[in-house]
C-alpha cells in the first residue's frame, strides 16, 4: 500500500511539473515587494516562495514591464451603397450625380458607353436613350470581375 502511495505521489508530481512547462525558462517579476524566504533547517539552503520569484540574468536583476495592450482596429469604411442593379434605368444626370462624370464616352449608335476607372478596376455603362441598361466590370487586365467590388472602389474613391 505504501508503494501505491509512493507510486501515486511521484505521478501527481510529474503532472503537476509538466504542467508548468518552461516555467524555469520564464520571468516573473513582482514589483514593490521582496521575495520571501520560507525558513528550513540550517542544513538547507534557503528557498524562496513561488509567488514571489524574482529572475535573475547572471548577477543583475532585470525587470521588465507589462505591455500594455494596444487595440489597433482596422479604419472603417464609409457605408456605401455598392449594388450594381442601382445605376440600371436611371438617367445621365442621376448618374453623374452619382458618380461623377466618367473617365471616357464612347458613342455607338444607337448607345453610348460610359467608362469610369478606379482602383484596379474599370467601370462600363451602357446607356440607351441616355438611360443606363448595363453595367459591367473588369480589372486591369481586362479580365471579368464583381461589379460591386468595382462600384465599390468607384464610390469610395469618390468621397
Amino acid at each position: 500500500m505504501i508503494n501505491y502511495k509512493r507510486f501515486l505521489t511521484l505521478i501527481v508530481l510529474a503532472i503537476t511539473l509538466s504542467a508548468c512547462g518552461n516555467a524555469a525558462k520564464r520571468k516573473v517579476v513582482i514589483v514593490g515587494s521582496e521575495p520571501q524566504v520560507s525558513q528550513k533547517a540550517d542544513s538547507e539552503k534557503a528557498i524562496p516562495s513561488a509567488s514571489n520569484v524574482k529572475a535573475e540574468a547572471g548577477d543583475e536583476e532585470q525587470t521588465q514591464e507589462l505591455a500594455a495592450l494596444t487595440y489597433d482596429a482596422a479604419p472603417v469604411e464609409p457605408d456605401v451603397n455598392d449594388d450594381p442593379k442601382q445605376l440600371l434605368g436611371i438617367n445621365t444626370d442621376a448618374l453623374k450625380d452619382l458618380l461623377g462624370t466618367p473617365s471616357f464616352i464612347r458613342k455607338e449608335s444607337p448607345a453610348e458607353i460610359w467608362q469610369y476607372n478606379a482602383k484596379d478596376c474599370v467601370l462600363d455603362l451602357v446607356l440607351y436613350d441616355a438611360v443606363t441598361s448595363y453595367v459591367e466590370a473588369r480589372d486591369d487586365q481586362v479580365r471579368p470581375m464583381d461589379n460591386r467590388t468595382c462600384l465599390r472602389r468607384l464610390l469610395l474613391s469618390k468621397q
